[in-house]
């Protein structure tokens, strides 16, 4: 039967080429994906974190009866900054999932 003599032809040519045998040594370079334009100002985790100043003053701009309700006269660390409590690392060192934390957080079933 002529069905028994043919191959079946499916996938890339390089990769049929490897099963049959050829000298193929790696696929052919993909098309080059779109080249996206970044932001001008980008900054990451330390940069951000090393331009927190705890001295700093509210700027006079700010001073106004607008933006009275919202300020802080004590800027709040970052919370990359802030330790962790002893529940917060116990529960940290736990796994995500864990029954034990989800207990903790009134997630979990089974429990009062």
């Amino acid at each position: 039967m002529a069905a028994e003599t043919q191959t079946l032809n499916f996938g890339p040519e390089w990769l049929r080429a490897l099963s049959s045998g050829g000298s193929i040594t790696s696929p052919p370079l993909s098309p080059a994906l779109p080249k996206y334009k970044l932001a001008d100002y980008r900054y990451g985790r330390e940069e951000m974190l090393a331009l927190f100043l705890k001295d700093n003053k509210i700027p006079s701009d700010l001073l106004d009866k607008e933006f009275l309700p919202i300020l802080q006269e004590e800027p709040l660390p970052p919370l990359a900054l802030v330790p962790f409590t002893e529940e917060e690392q116990r529960n940290f060192s736990m796994s995500v999932n864990s029954a034990a934390v989800l207990r903790l957080t009134g997630r979990g079933g089974g429990g009062t």
